[in-house]
């Protein structure tokens, strides 16, 4: 890894974060249980899987993969809730986008391992 790629790689985060800076309310893009998620379950698949793909991108694979099994859980945990029994749209809508930030750290993830490998 080369300097080159980390000032790339630091620039990255910065423009995502002003990004998430200039959309406003940057808590609603902060989940613990989501980020856990997609972290825990891209280094197990970075530490377990076979091939001659680095670490790295061993990591950034599984957590795209990762994000989008949270994103299922999400989706299926929602469909079975008593909001979405009711129609209560403002408990649904908070929901969806907790359920679609597991996918966000996993792209987030994904593309920061591209630019490092």
């Amino acid at each position: 890894m080369n300097t080159t790629k980390i000032v790339c790689a630091i620039i990255y985060v910065l423009m995502i974060a002003g990004t998430l800076v200039m959309v406003g309310n940057v808590g609603q893009y902060m989940d613990i249980a989501s980020a856990t998620v997609v972290v825990v379950l891209s280094v197990l698949f970075a530490a377990a899987a076979k091939g001659d793909d680095s670490v790295i991108q061993k990591f950034g694979n599984g957590a795209v993969w990762a994000g989008w099994l949270g994103s299922i859980i999400g989706i299926i945990a929602i469909f079975g809730s008593e909001g979405f029994a009711a129609g209560d749209l403002s408990m649904l809508g908070s929901a969806m986008a907790v359920c679609s930030l597991t996918v966000f750290y996993g792209y987030f993830f994904k593309l920061g391992t591209m630019i490092l490998d």
